[in-house]
């Protein structure tokens, strides 16, 4: 029988005024799971050029679980064998449509029941593990001077990871650039810190509407895009 996974997680997504404006739905997408493998998050965000951005979207977050699940099932030995598997089952669910109508970026956290954390990145946005001792970046903002060139899923673009090990307290966060280009880099760590103490606590229903709320009204002047954001969490963090 499996344990139930220790870790916590919450997230939200709200469309951007550009498509608001325009009558376009949301080209982001996000995913939060539990099972055997332990905790999983994803976000996406599908290519705004792109004609079918946001079942790309949609779908790297369901290649993820997917590839998440098989992997477990195989013995979750390297993640490198994970990492390859995410790629070919996006082409084959977003068939018949093609990889460049439907190319995202994909960022996702793994936190498995016991032992290694493993954070990884295909494409810009925020991907970043807090810990007691700071933050640990995976892929981080632009005005942070990462070099993030828009890399996505079905342009054989390479995989940025790393694996961390379990502690307490340590909180995950992925957001996509609608989200990570408006943060300053050094107030990234009290944004996180916002997440924990203004949100983990809520009970789930009232805490999407207030997440949802807060990324609607959005306080940078003249923002555009889409945004979403997602938070994993050891349950010692998500109570404290």
């Amino acid at each position: 029988m499996s344990r139930r996974s220790p870790d916590h997680y919450f997230g939200a997504s709200a469309v951007g005024p550009r498509h608001r404006a325009q009558g376009e739905p949301n080209e982001d997408s996000w995913l939060g799971a539990r099972g055997a493998f332990g905790t999983l998050v994803v976000v996406s965000d599908g290519m705004g050029s792109r004609r079918e951005a946001r079942r790309g979207a949609q779908m790297a977050c369901r290649a993820v679980l997917d590839a998440v699940r098989a992997w477990h099932k195989a013995g979750a030995c390297a993640l490198d064998e994970l990492l390859g598997g995410i790629e070919p089952r996006w082409c084959s669910l977003i068939a018949p449509s093609t990889a460049r109508d439907c190319a995202a970026t994909c960022l996702f956290a793994l936190a498995p029941v016991r032992g290694l954390v493993h954070v990884a990145a295909i494409g810009d946005g925020l991907a970043l593990l807090r810990t007691q001792r700071g933050l640990e970046w995976v892929v981080g903002p632009r005005v942070a001077g990462f070099a993030n060139e828009t890399h996505a899923l079905g342009h054989s673009a390479s995989w940025t990871s790393r694996t961390f090990p379990r502690e307490g307290g340590a909180v995950v966060l992925l957001a996509t650039d609608g989200v990570a280009d408006d943060l300053l880099p050094e107030r990234i760590d009290g944004f996180v810190q916002w997440l924990m103490d203004d949100f983990a606590g809520m009970a789930p229903a009232q805490r999407w509407r207030a997440l949802q709320r807060e990324l609607k009204d959005w306080p940078t002047p003249h923002h555009t895009d889409d945004k979403t954001l997602v938070v994993l969490a050891q349950r010692e963090a998500a109570l404290a």
